[in-house]
């Protein structure tokens, strides 16, 4: 079965959760930008109603973090997870795996 992963981590982190791929044997992954709070963060936290204020609530306590996704057989993912916690044992990161039924690719 091929499964969809996405692992999230902190951007300071992006060079180590690439080796622990790159351990894992995978040869192709997407990466995204993008800024989040994780739920500690989050809290108890509420916002202020009025958007302007919103937005810079958020930016302020937003952390700067990638999203690397691969598809892969379930195999190479119990690899993923292995790696990924061994390089990132001391950091925050998030894994999510998605099983997937057809992958389509058309090479032109």
């Amino acid at each position: 079965m091929k499964v969809l992963v996405y692992v999230f981590v902190e951007s300071e982190n992006i060079g180590k959760a690439i080796n622990a791929l790159s351990e894992a044997e995978i040869s192709g992954f997407f990466l995204y930008e993008y800024k989040g709070l994780s739920p500690q963060d989050w809290e108890g936290f509420l916002i202020d109603e009025a958007p302007e204020n919103a937005i810079n609530a958020i930016q302020k306590l937003a952390k700067n973090a990638v999203v690397i996704g691969t598809v892969v057989n379930d195999k190479k993912y119990l690899k993923i997870k292995k790696y990924i916690d061994e390089k990132l044992k001391n950091e925050r990161y998030t894994i999510i795996s998605i099983p997937i039924i057809d992958v389509i690719v058309n090479r032109v």
